[in-house]
């Protein structure tokens, strides 16, 4: 392939997991409790906004149980998240002071508000709240920042965004230590902010009240100065409302002490004189060398707080001067000390380090929080404690004495920089334990933790009369440090996923990363009476119960009927029910509060579960193949007979309710029927009332059927009779498969839009718009829009695709079942999401069981293996789910050994780097199928020497003959060495080349593989082996510190022997190769390529590594590869990805690569990998639009939809004109033009991918020059509109070009935003774009699309009126004329690329 012209399309696949700055607040106006008050309602809610690398999460937090009994319980749901472009220093809340406005002096502001509903520059709206988030990055801008929500329905762009209120320029961009903006602290009150450097200088922001009209609070900025680089600083709580206290700890690197300085700062005259500044100076611990690590002011006790050093926390009270002078010094007074609790050390860390070593240590303290302050002033102080070594600790602190008790809570957390209380809950309890009458207040804490390398969560912390009770609430997920990963390629079943090393020490593990939501599940039954099930429905006794009372099931001849237990339990009471049970069910469900009916071929029957009292209604004439509860009493059944189908409508009067069972069969009224053309094949219904949840006109109930047609009808319920308001035809011309509708569900979002799905048997779902019909009175006026508009289709597998319903009429969720499970979510923008469920379900449908632990979470009923029921619930709505393996060791490099399905894993224990390297066989499907054993899938292990590090690991695969090929695994290592009591540390000396055996041991059980791990060569290096790559047949490529060696296998001697070698100036820290061509990465002369040249006879003295070319500039690789002879990708430790190349037609720049594009990422990669969807996969979750015309052979309104041809343009299908391959298939060979067009479009989802330290994954896309052109084109715009410009400050094209000068790639966390902007200013945005418009022309030339004279091309309905004629996107869109309409073309083409583009995954379209 030529990458001479390499465009690059880059973005986040998932934001950083680990969390460096959190704070509390109230953005989203939600009606709750904030942190500053103690809550004791039902229930609390706070926003926490994460600032996590480049990234800001915004978060809210719930907690629930008022009763003091109860187990405290809440949840945490993500809100938001966006990419800032920069990297985040410090976030805070401050609340700001607004003054009053009258609607006149608001004037054209407001009124553009309510137009537009967007935030400005230096204007916030009157539905945002108080609450401002205030920022410093690398920017060197202190920006403050609010959270509006996106009302507009068509936003698809998550639940709302950040935007820019007010910048102010403190500092120089980058990360100058003596620059401010290292560290933000806010006065309790709001009325004044410092801002720190990291050393010597803070600067005081002086906080005013503001109006949202002109939003300004910042008075003016005043600097203090001081010797010495700041720990921390905090303000404390003041004894007088005119005063603001600011303490600093910081450290003397002259006298080498740490020291405290308070500045009292009055406030009285801040608006208009000078500052009034007093400060006090005291040295901590003047006899000690101990480290103090944080400081902490004590919000309930005025004039105080803590710091914390290397062994205890000390308690400090302030006092303000008295005189008038600002030259008077404040006092600072020790009150009391507490000792830290000592932890015991490890015994083997001991014995690995020479010279004398306590037996035990004190924990380095990470993170500090306080509760709430309390309502009540100079009152006691709750104070916690977290370490990096898993302690965390409760400290009670007296305000009239001033002592402190001490206790430890927790010892397995361990607890990076951030931890701070979200909630406190007071509960007033009669005292237990004493015969005091009055009433003891017991506090709930809920505090949230992070940690650097392990998961962080929220925490309950309840006190009870006698002890404490700790509860986990929830988890934070965080798989950071990222060493190394490897991509499984979903070539096999269970294989789409992502192995990456996280973690560290204790907290160190594999976590298999999966694109989809995770299941909880109940286990197998144990029985396996459920074998052919064909039906399953769950049943509510009463509309407003909790819990489903009865589960039906459906077999071929015959149905059983289960009553739910107790957690989840099912007793078969199928004989005392009612129903026919020699009959195969149709549908089932509750028909009326306490009335179950069933529906089945010949009829339907309704029983009273109290009573047993039964009714039957029988059909006269042909059988029933679908149903549908349309209101209390009332179905709709579908009916087939010999030459006719018909709809009946069939309801359960009151009257006969008690009586014999002949008279009960009369119970059952026909109120209507309405003819069919075809036989209805699904039925789905919904309400129409006032209530919004229901679509439509007011007191009328729609539902819809599928047809064999096929066909989807429209019907309305009025006045007990059935009205056909609207057909979809859905003839599929030129297809080999019938779209022939299985199933229909009706899903809603939360702006109130609504989606039809109609389930396909072919394994397919298309999703229309659906949009409130009315009903045309005047044949005058136009026609109104299809009610059904935008079908998109969805490739889901090849079986008939069922949703599994509740009693809800309309959802934002509906599980959907078909070769495997996915979930369709309506919650933000429509999108379908694998379910990861390994086993295969053939019937499933929701089922809320009576089990306390799980009725906050979605719960399902799954039939298993066509025989076993399980039940099973969904862990949350995140597009990724996270699987730990735990190793208790750090991992640091891991192989996927293909052949053997196998992991392969090389950590250390504590100790690093002379603690014991380890080699871990890992077999991560026992992970999965038996989770008993917390380390059952660990299948073998294999030690190296003391203080040895793995760098590389590699597989090799030898060719044998008439055998298969011999497998071994090559590792390179670096030995470190310890001298005396002094460390060695930094860098190996010497290293080995190890060459082992993976041989299955004989000793396999039945269930599982057992594997051992066989030393086969060991070859003393005199440098560090740091990189190794297999080299054509029975040679390796392997990098000797600073030297490119090839060696050979000698098969005589058994011995491997050195062929080649090249020296260079730098170590060599990676090699990749594509057929002869090599590609080595070192740390200071960036990526430089070598030619294999064969000697005569395979000679030592002719092999010969030439060198071909090199880098123009020096980059710090970790990691390269060989895409091509010409071609390689590369990753620095300064953030950034490159790619270099060289045409050998360009006789240029003889011995110089060229840089064909670069980026910067912001995030430190180690790795890069490249994975490629399965070629036979034929599932489409980003969706393929679908065009859709009006016959002309029908009187009706019915529609026509064509589904694309995935390889020829002229039919819509624009995915594989956008992007292109990066590697060719070597064992495909196109013999034409037309075979390799197919062949790039077939590969066009192939991505690289890389993982960062800090948890990050981005995908790498190659582009169609075009449509980079076009997307280069929109993104210049972007990054300055206001809408979507980095919000802290930086701009986006110097953020990108940080590690080297950015080229030919377009960022897609940027593009995205386009989507969520409304379409007048998408319009506008694409008019700006100087020739995009012609762009996008020539690129629908080049399709075939532009040829059409109809085409479809959005699948969000956005409507543009000219000349009196509405254009619907999701409809035809006639090529006429006109320069509005050519930029509402080119803005509908723009949003379907960044649409798909956005959709894409490692593994899937």
């Amino acid at each position: 392939m030529d990458h001479s012209n390499v465009r690059v399309y880059a973005k986040h696949l998932q934001a950083p997991s680990v969390v460096h700055q959190a704070c509390i607040g109230d953005w989203t106006r939600h009606q709750g409790d904030v942190q500053g008050e103690v809550d004791t309602q039902e229930s609390a809610q706070v926003d926490v906004v994460f600032g996590k690398g480049s990234f800001l999460s915004l978060y809210r937090f719930v907690a629930d149980g008022a009763v003091l009994e109860e187990r405290p319980t809440g949840s945490l749901n993500l809100i938001h998240e966006q990419a800032v472009f920069g990297t985040i220093k410090d976030v805070k809340t401050l609340t700001c002071t607004l003054e009053p406005e009258h609607e006149d002096a608001l004037g054209t502001e407001m009124e553009a508000d309510e137009q537009s509903d967007r935030p400005r520059l230096g204007y916030l709206p009157r539905n945002a709240s108080m609450t401002v988030l205030v920022a410093t990055s690398d920017s060197g801008i202190l920006s403050f920042l609010t959270f509006s929500y996106k009302e507009d329905d068509q936003c698809t762009a998550g639940h709302g965004r950040f935007h820019i209120l007010k910048e102010i320029e403190i500092a120089e961009p980058g990360f100058d230590y003596m620059q401010a903006g290292a560290k933000i602290a806010v006065d309790p009150s709001s009325r004044i902010m410092a801002v720190s450097a990291l050393q010597n200088h803070i600067k005081l922001v002086i906080i005013r009240s503001t109006k949202r009209s002109n939003f300004d609070p910042v008075e003016r900025i005043s600097d203090i100065d001081l010797k010495g680089t700041i720990v921390g600083m905090d303000f404390l709580t003041p004894d007088s409302e005119d005063l603001a206290i600011l303490a600093v700890l910081f450290h003397n690197k002259e006298t080498s002490k740490y020291h405290l300085a308070t500045f009292h700062i009055g406030l009285h005259n801040r608006l208009t004189g000078p500052l009034s500044i007093q400060v006090g100076t005291s040295q901590l611990g003047s006899n000690s060398q101990k480290s103090v690590v944080l400081i902490k002011a004590l919000p309930n006790i005025p004039c105080s707080l803590v710091y914390v050093d290397e062994e205890k926390i000390t308690l400090v009270t302030v006092e303000t001067p008295t005189g008038p002078r600002v030259a008077d010094t404040a006092r600072h007074t020790t009150r009391s000390s507490l000792q830290l609790l000592k932890r015991e050390r490890s015994e083997k860390l001991g014995e690995l380090l020479a010279g004398p070593l306590a037996s035990d240590t004190f924990p380095l303290i990470s993170a500090c929080a306080t509760p709430p302050s309390s309502p009540f002033p100079s009152s006691d102080q709750t104070l916690y404690l977290g370490s990096d070594t898993s302690e965390l600790y409760r400290v009670n602190i007296q305000y009239l004495t001033y002592t402190m008790q001490f206790e430890l809570i927790s010892g397995d957390r361990p607890i990076g920089d951030v931890m701070q209380v979200l909630v406190r809950r007071q509960f007033a309890t009669e005292p237990l334990l004493s015969d005091m009458d009055q009433e003891i207040v017991l506090n709930t804490d809920y505090l949230i933790y992070s940690s650097d390398y392990g998961d962080g969560g929220i925490l309950a912390i309840k006190e009870e009369e006698d002890s404490i009770d700790l509860f986990a609430i929830t988890e934070l997920q965080n798989n950071s440090p990222i060493l190394d990963f490897c991509v499984r390629e979903p070539s096999h079943p269970g294989r789409d996923s992502l192995y990456v090393c996280s973690g560290m020490k204790d907290e160190g593990c594999l976590k298999r990363i999966r694109s989809g939501i995770s299941v909880e599940s109940s286990g197998s039954s144990g029985n396996e009476f459920f074998a052919g099930a064909t039906g399953l429905w769950s049943v509510k006794e009463n509309l407003k119960d909790a819990f489903d009372s009865f589960l039906v099931v459906s077999f071929m001849q015959s149905t059983k009927f289960m009553r739910s237990g107790d957690g989840g339990s099912l007793e078969d009471i199928s004989g005392s029910c009612g129903f026919d049970l020699a009959q195969a069910t149709v549908h089932a469900g509750r028909l009326r509060d306490g009335v179950i009916f069933q529906v089945h071929r010949s009829g339907v029957i309704a029983t009273y579960s109290a009573t047993g009292e039964r009714h039957s209604w029988h059909c006269d004439d042909g059988v029933l193949t679908s149903a549908c509860l349309i209101s209390e009493g009332t179905l709709i059944l579908g009916q087939i007979s010999a030459g006719s189908s018909m709809l009946i409508m069939l309801e359960l009067t009151s009257e006969g309710s008690i009586g014999d069972q002949d008279f009960a069969m009369n119970t059952f009224k026909v109120l209507a029927s309405k003819d069919l053309k075809a036989e209805p094949t699904t039925i789905n219904c919904w309400r129409q009332s006032s209530d919004t949840d229901s679509p439509g006109t007011e007191d009328d109930t729609l539902f819809c059927i599928g047809t064999l047609e096929p066909a989807v009808l429209v019907f309305q319920i009025k006045t007990s009779e059935i009205f056909e308001l609207y057909s979809e035809s859905l003839a599929q011309a030129g297809l080999e498969s019938v779209a022939i509708p299985h199933s229909i569900c009706l899903l809603r979002s939360r702006q109130g839009r609504f989606k039809i799905l109609v389930g396909l048997r072919d394994g397919g779902i298309i999703a229309y718009d659906w949009t409130k019909f009315q009903e045309q009175r005047d044949l005058s006026v136009p026609a109104p829009a299809r009610p059904m508009s935008s079908p998109r289709l969805y490739k889901l597998g090849i079986l008939p695709v069922k949703f599994a319903l509740s009693d809800t009429p309309t959802l934002s969720n509906a599980l959907v079942l078909s070769d495997k499970l996915w979930l369709a979510s309506y919650n933000q923008g429509f999108e379908i999401l694998p379910i990861l469920f390994d086993s295969e379900v053939s019937q499933a449908c929701s089922f809320q069981s009576n089990d306390e632990e799980q009725t906050a979470k979605d719960g399902f009923v799954f039939i298993v293996d066509h025989h076993d029921i399980q039940l099973a619930t969904l862990e949350g709505f995140n597009k990724y789910s996270n699987q730990a393996l735990a190793l208790g060791r750090t991992p640091r490099r891991i192989l996927d050994i293909t052949s053997k399905r196998l992991l392969l894993l090389a950590s250390v224990g504590d100790g690093f780097p002379f603690a014991e390297s380890t080699l871990q066989l890992i077999d991560p499907d026992r992970a999965s199928h038996d989770p008993g054993s917390e380390k059952q899938h660990i299948v073998a292990e294999f030690s190296l020497k003391q203080g040895e590090a793995v760098y590389c690991l590699t597989e090799w695969k030898i060719p044998r003959p008439n055998k298969s090929d011999a497998v071994y695994i090559c590792i390179g290592t670096g030995l470190f060495s310890p001298t005396g009591t002094e460390v060695s540390a930094a860098a190996p000396k010497t290293g080995r080349l190890v060459v082992l055996s993976v041989k299955q041991s004989r000793k396999t059980d039945r269930k599982f593989r057992k594997f051992e791990l066989d030393l086969r060569w060991a070859m003393a290096m005199p440098a560090p082996v740091f990189a190794i790559s297999t080299f054509m047949e029975m040679k390796l490529l392997i990098s000797n510190g600073p030297v490119l060696k090839l060696l050979a296998l000698d098969l005589e001697k058994k011995t491997l022997v050195e062929k080649a070698s090249h020296r260079e100036r730098w170590p060599i820290v990676q090699i990749s190769n594509h057929g002869s061509m090599i590609c080595t990465g070192s740390r200071r002369e960036s990526i430089c390529f070598y030619e294999y040249q064969s000697g005569i006879g395979g000679e030592r003295s002719h092999d010969r590594l030439r060198f071909l070319k090199s880098a123009k500039s020096t980059r710090m690789v970790s990691d390269c590869m060989a895409i091509s002879p010409e071609f390689a990708v590369g990753v620095d430790s300064s953030g950034g990805i490159f790619g270099l190349g060289y045409s050998r037609e360009d006789p240029g720049c003889q011995h110089t690569l060229v840089d064909r594009f670069s980026f910067h990422l912001g995030e430190v990669v180690n790795r890069i990998r490249i994975a490629k969807i399965w070629p036979a996969d034929v599932r489409s979750l980003a969706g393929i639009s679908l065009s859709q015309r009006t016959s002309d052979t029908e009187t009706t309104d019915a529609t026509v939809f064509l589904e694309c041809d995935s390889w020829r343009p002229s039919s819509g299908q624009l995915s594989s004109w956008i992007l292109l391959p990066w590697t060719m298939d070597s064992n495909i060979q196109p013999s034409s033009s037309t075979q390799l067009t197919q062949l790039t479009a077939q590969l066009s989802s192939q991505a690289l991918i890389a993982c960062s330290l800090i948890g990050s994954i981005f995908g790498f896309w190659s582009l169609n020059s075009q449509v980079y052109l076009i997307l280069s084109s929109l993104q210049s715009i972007l990054q300055t509109t206001y809408e979507c410009r980095p919000v802290l400050g930086n701009l986006h094209d110097r953020y990108r070009s940080l590690s080297s000068p950015g080229s030919n790639t377009v960022d897609g966390d940027l593009l995205y935003q386009f989507l969520g902007l409304d379409h007048e200013l998408q319009v506008q945005l694409v008019s700006k774009a100087v020739g995009l418009e012609r762009i996008v022309d020539g690129w629908l030339l080049q399709t075939g699309m532009g040829t059409q004279e109809q085409i479809y091309l959005s699948s969000a309905p956005r409507s543009v009126s000219k000349d009196n004629t509405t254009i619907e996107s999701g409809c035809l869109m006639h090529k006429q004329p006109g320069q509005n309409q050519g930029r509402c073309k080119a803005t509908n083409v723009i949003c379907h690329i960044v649409e798909y583009l956005h959709s894409l995954d490692w593994h899937q379209q």
